[in-house]
């Protein structure tokens, strides 16, 4: 059954041709032998950098809200810089490694249906205590405001489409950094990664929104990232070990 929790830091040891132990002195983290010794920066460096830039752009969408709310630049034409850099660099990163290349592949694709579920569970739980409890704060008045920063003057029905699909993109994207970067870590990983991201929202939506019942939308806004961030860590493990099933069968039948 092939684990792919470790493999975007790098092959482990069932993985590398035998050769002969180096000495403690020029061994590194990741075993190949090279640098300086077990604390080599060059290589931890070497296997950390890959792992934080593949998974570091699929939340350009998120930082190029924030640049937005900050500096007041075209949302759109932020988005697209760092999309385009991020996946310059990913593409670096990546391209001579088939191996890590292959796992980064196959994370992102569990990434997106996770992402998905977790942006439904988490719209759903805001929906339904906002409904049950009769709060008089919205849990959906960013989207027009979404599309209003994406797309400059426009109807008010093109903006909440263009809004509406920029809360998506931030979900499944959000959900597909988080299964790169922690594969099928438990699922309290997945609350604190989520409520990382509710620490920016609540530092900036207030203010942005102009939110009076700060309350109401805190409390609303902490419950969906922990139901965000449980139903992403759950589907994550799920899918992930689906695969790792489907593969050992693959393997099997060969």
């Amino acid at each position: 059954m092939s684990d792919d929790r470790d493999a975007l830091l790098g092959p482990g040891p069932a993985d590398r041709p035998a050769v002969s132990a180096p000495s403690a002195a020029t061994r590194t983290v990741d075993g190949t032998g090279t640098g300086t010794g077990p604390g080599s920066g060059t290589g931890s460096w070497r296997r950390v950098w890959p792992v934080l830039v593949s998974g570091g752009v699929f939340l350009s969408s998120g930082a190029a809200l924030v640049v937005y709310i900050l500096t007041g630049a075209p949302l759109a034409l932020v988005l697209a810089v760092l999309v385009l850099v991020g996946t310059l660099v990913t593409y670096a990163a990546l391209h001579t490694d088939p191996v890590r290349r292959a796992t980064w592949l196959r994370r992102v694709r569990v990434g997106v249906p996770a992402g998905l579920v977790a942006t439904a569970a988490y719209d759903g739980s805001r929906w339904l205590i906002a409904t049950l409890v009769d709060w008089h704060v919205s849990p959906f008045k960013a989207f027009p405001f979404f599309g209003q920063a994406l797309l400059g003057e426009a109807g008010e029905d093109l903006h909440l489409g263009a809004g509406i699909a920029f809360h998506l993109l931030n979900g499944i994207a959000f959900g597909i950094a988080y299964v790169v970067w922690f594969g099928r870590r438990p699922v309290w990983v997945g609350i604190a990664y989520a409520l990382g991201l509710e620490a920016f929202m609540l530092a900036l939506y207030p203010g942005w929104l102009d939110i009076a019942a700060l309350a109401e939308f805190t409390q609303m806004s902490v419950l969906g990232h922990v139901v965000y961030g449980t139903t992403l860590a759950l589907m994550a493990r799920w899918l992930l070990r689906r695969g790792d099933v489907r593969d050992l069968r693959g393997s099997l039948a060969a």
